[in-house]
């Protein structure tokens, strides 16, 4: 399924732009911070780094991707998985290389919390981090 069919899907609308930034993240190994994409895009002039951004908002927010709070503050994205019955909550493990920043999900290693613990709680998101070096950096 291309991006498109995947905005489709999800009974939104495709714009030139979202489909542009989709397509991005969807060819992208790791997760990409909002500099590489940019960068990625260069290319396509139409495109401004605040279009950019909005999108990356709107598909954050519509659960196609998710975000991944990487080094200095700065938020990497990537391309969600819908396997999931809950499409909207977040919960997975993320490792992080720490000499290039390049980071993955594993969707193999959810958390489970006993539900007393979290009862007061309406949980949105559990961001899990595994910082080491990738077979790249080692």
């Amino acid at each position: 399924m291309n991006t498109e069919e995947l905005i489709i899907r999800s009974g939104l609308r495709p714009t030139r732009a979202r489909i542009a930034v989709l397509d991005v993240l969807a060819k992208a190994s790791s997760a990409m911070s909002h500099a590489e994409i940019l960068a990625q895009m260069s290319h396509q002039k139409e495109f401004d780094r605040v279009t950019i951004y909005r999108v990356l908002d709107w598909l954050t927010e519509h659960h196609l991707i998710h975000k991944i709070s990487g080094d200095n503050r700065a938020w990497k994205f990537q391309l969600s998985q819908h396997e999931r019955e809950d499409e909207s909550l977040h919960q997975h493990a993320h490792l992080q290389c720490s000499a290039c920043g390049k980071v993955i999900c594993i969707h193999e290693l959810e958390p489970h919390f006993p539900s007393k613990i979290l009862a007061k709680y309406h949980v949105k998101s559990i961001d899990i981090h595994i910082k080491g070096l990738c077979p790249d950096c080692i």
